[in-house]
């Protein structure tokens, strides 16, 4: 009995971690604080939702806290921080990744955030001059498109000259040339 039970509220856990999320996905991340706390979800209390928001999402402690660790060692990958602010992470949940993220999806990769924002920024660059490159042919393919326009033009005249001389030839005799003997 303890064993479905011990299962049950483990999966009544999981649905939580992935509905505060959810909900942190969809009212908060990415928006404006005074966004958020007016965006109250369906079900959730007007003073709850204040402050977990607040409280928890928003603190500046908590923002302070994680800016001071990323500061002191810049190569710390994120699971760890995460597990520093907000203790050790279950496996089925990561603190503000909300549900679907799992402690092993994050520490399975040895890149560090310092790498990661300078392969980041790399891309980026290479990104900007593969734009600057593909500008410059397309510069290029509409000079040579003028080019081959002109020479077609300037063929047709060449054929229609051709035609003109062609046609005049048949109207005049063929010279023979006269013997003086």
């Amino acid at each position: 009995m303890n064993e479905h039970r011990d299962h049950i509220l483990g999966w009544m856990n999981e649905l939580w971690n992935k509905w505060r999320g959810h909900l942190h996905a969809k009212y908060v991340k990415d928006k404006p604080i005074q966004q958020s706390l007016k965006n109250v979800p369906t079900g959730v209390d007007k003073k709850e939702w204040e402050w977990l928001v607040k409280e928890h999402f928003a603190s500046e402690s908590f923002q302070a806290q994680l800016e001071e660790m990323v500061q002191a060692d810049p190569s710390l990958p994120t699971i760890d921080i995460v597990e520093k602010c907000c203790g050790p992470q279950t496996r089925s949940h990561v603190f503000g990744f909300g549900g679907g993220v799992k402690a092993k999806d994050l520490k399975g990769g040895t890149s560090s955030k310092a790498e990661l924002l300078s392969a980041l920024r790399s891309t980026r660059e290479d990104i900007k001059s593969l734009n600057e490159e593909n500008k410059s042919l397309n510069e290029e393919n509409k000079s040579l498109n003028a080019r081959l326009s002109t020479i077609e033009d300037e063929m047709k005249e060449i054929m229609k000259m051709k035609e003109f001389f062609a046609a005049q030839q048949a109207h005049v005799p063929p010279i023979t040339s006269v013997s003086t003997e």
